[in-house]
């Protein structure tokens, strides 16, 4: 969509020119004369004064009209609009992870694990039990789905064996850990991922199952979902494709969570048979030296700093569902980051295909020094 101003861009400096020149035509209509206009001149102050004051009301102008447009509304307007197609922002969303609870020796009896049962990590982040569980007599362990107290992304990613700390003590448990790595935490859903779920909401007021409505609900489910693919191999059969923000691959929890999402009685169509896949890995390795201007010699250590960021970047921007392996890419972002020359060795051209996902498994990044310009 192109960008659109309500003032025409109109700068301060044209403002008060349109000013000014109103006033000499008027003065010169009214009197016959032509008027004289000095720097100092106390209604070439005026002017001034009134031209900035036409300036800030022509941007609250322009602000309100790009509020009321899609491509340019933010925040509070941004919700107003999703709220004319019935969606709201999605709040945060806490962790998940398994939690296995072990006893010190068997026992004959049934041991109980009360549903809200308090578990952490040493560095202080708390973990509750969603549902009640039993250690079965006999047994020596029961595995218990745990959710972070706190939402947003900093219960993520802590790996098995992190959250072993029992806050509210249980009878003959000796030792508490996590058997999964916590995933699921999410932030507030931020304006883009707001402005992409309403431009697709029209989607969502079909029943016939279309790929749009299915990319509507999946962005719905989990607001750091970062790429989708819908494909239907068979009749009736629709396989979801999805990769989070960060680049990383739902697991077997996530997928099982989005299909008791999607599989909703107000989202599914009754004869779809849903399924979630695992996108084929493409794996490819990044081995590049590039060269600094020696004209650019002062400022190296920044464009080195600029050139390691800027390979990460490239990184992420290529792990999207069906994105060719593109090295033209990577060697244009380093240039832009200052380098003067690049020598890439790998990766090349590879074709992907929409459920494939490029990975890359390694990464040599050399500094060939400088050269002359």
């Amino acid at each position: 969509m192109p960008d659109i101003s309500f003032i025409e861009n109109m700068s301060l400096e044209e403002t008060e020119q349109q000013v000014i020149d109103t006033y000499l035509r008027l003065y010169q209509e009214l009197t016959g004369k032509e008027a004289e206009l000095g720097d100092a001149d106390t209604k070439k102050l005026l002017i001034k004064a009134f031209s900035l004051i036409i300036y800030q009301v022509m941007q609250y102008i322009d602000a309100k009209g790009k509020a009321e447009l899609l491509k340019s509304s933010t925040g509070n307007a941004l919700e107003g609009l999703a709220a004319l197609l019935g969606i709201t922002r999605n709040g945060s969303g806490k962790a998940i992870a398994v939690e296995r609870f072990t006893l010190s020796a068997e026992r004959p009896d049934v041991i109980a694990v009360p549903a809200g049962t308090r578990v952490k990590t040493q560095n202080g982040y708390y973990f509750n039990t969603t549902e009640y569980a039993e250690i079965a007599a006999g047994d020596m362990y029961v595995d218990v789905p745990i959710q972070a107290e706190e939402a947003g992304t900093a219960s993520n990613d802590l790996i098995a064996g992190v959250i072993n700390t029992l806050v509210d003590p249980i009878a003959y448990v000796a030792k508490v850990e996590n058997v999964t790595k916590s995933t699921g935490g999410t932030d507030t859903e931020d304006d883009d991922s707001l402005t992409e779920r309403v431009y697709l909401a029209p989607s969502k007021f079909s029943v016939a199952g279309p790929i749009g409505a299915y990319e509507y609900f999946i962005r719905e489910w989990r607001s750091d979902v970062g790429d989708v693919k819908v494909v239907s191999p068979t009749p009736c059969v629709v396989v979801l494709y999805v990769v989070l923000n960060d680049g990383r691959v739902l697991t077997d929890a996530e997928k099982t969570s989005l299909l008791e999402y999607i599989s909703d009685d107000d989202i599914r169509p009754l004869t779809d048979q849903v399924q979630c896949g695992t996108p084929e890995e493409i794996d490819y390795t990044i081995d590049v030296t590039y060269y600094i201007a020696r004209s650019d010699s002062m400022n190296a250590n920044n464009i080195k700093e600029a050139v390691e960021a800027t390979v990460e970047e490239y990184k992420l921007w290529q792990r999207k569902l069906g994105r060719d392996i593109n090295p033209t890419e990577l060697v244009y972002r380093i240039r832009e980051a200052g380098a003067k020359r690049v020598s890439l060795t790998a990766p090349t051209d590879v074709v992907i295909t929409d459920i494939q996902l490029p990975n890359c498994t390694d990464t040599n990044l050399a500094y060939g020094g400088l050269e002359d310009d």
